[in-house]
């Protein structure tokens, strides 16, 4: 549930704003995206049902539709003005807007053949919860990246890139511990792989001046 979107830092940055439409628009493929869909394309059935959650404006099926992936995509995003801009022009692509709603990751109760979360969960308080959720969504895959290094770090901080008037608002920039999260995943069921982030080639870069540390985990469901 979107409780305060005035609160969501998500809502408040023209750069994003302006970034998210051109990749809606089907303008520039995201390197993350390019991974994500090279690496779910020889596991992908035609017709399988794929929710990317943490979407943005759904840009990822742009990936999806390059490598000629014919999926059922679904997204969904904590920002609602993310989710307008995807309705806007993600119809480009040939997807249905009602595909993209602005819904939290807790609130997930369907299942899908598979689940993407690239670059959301260093944005929650907590991995465990929306992980759960993600975990139980997935019928057979769960692909994720997010900010994995060798201990956990809880961050509440500023961004500092917002719109004027709005950069007093603090968000979570954490870190988890990778073998947290991958033991987390065993125990929802699944075989866990980790990836090498493509683009970073596993070293630190700085977000807004933040660590990050990019890595990706396909779990892969037992017996699924």
């Amino acid at each position: 549930m979107i409780t305060n979107p005035e609160l969501n830092i998500w809502e408040h940055s023209a750069t994003v704003r302006e970034l998210y439409a051109a990749r809606a628009r089907g303008e520039q493929e995201m390197d993350a995206a390019a991974q994500a869909a090279d690496i779910l394309a020889p596991l992908l059935r035609p017709g399988m049902s794929l929710l990317d959650a943490g979407c943005g404006s759904g840009y990822y099926y742009w990936s999806f539709l390059r490598r000629g992936l014919e999926i059922e995509y679904y997204g969904i995003d904590y920002s609602p003005t993310l989710i307008r801009i995807g309705r806007r022009f993600m119809p480009l692509s040939g997807l249905n807007p009602e595909r993209l709603r602005a819904a939290a990751i807790e609130d997930i109760r369907s299942r899908f053949g598979a689940v993407l979360c690239f670059n959301t969960l260093s944005w929650c308080p907590d991995f465990r919860l929306p992980l759960e959720r993600l975990c139980r969504a997935a019928e057979k895959y769960i692909l994720i990246r997010t900010n994995l290094h060798d201990r956990t770090v809880y961050r509440w901080e500023i961004d500092g890139y917002l719109d004027e008037g709005y950069n007093h608002l603090k968000a979570y920039w954490n870190i988890y511990a990778l073998n947290e999260v991958t033991r987390f995943m065993e125990d929802e069921g699944f075989e866990v792989e980790t990836i090498v982030d493509r683009r970073t080639g596993g070293d630190m870069e700085l977000v807004v001046g933040k660590p990050y540390y990019w890595k990706i985990l396909l779990g892969r469901r037992r017996n699924g």
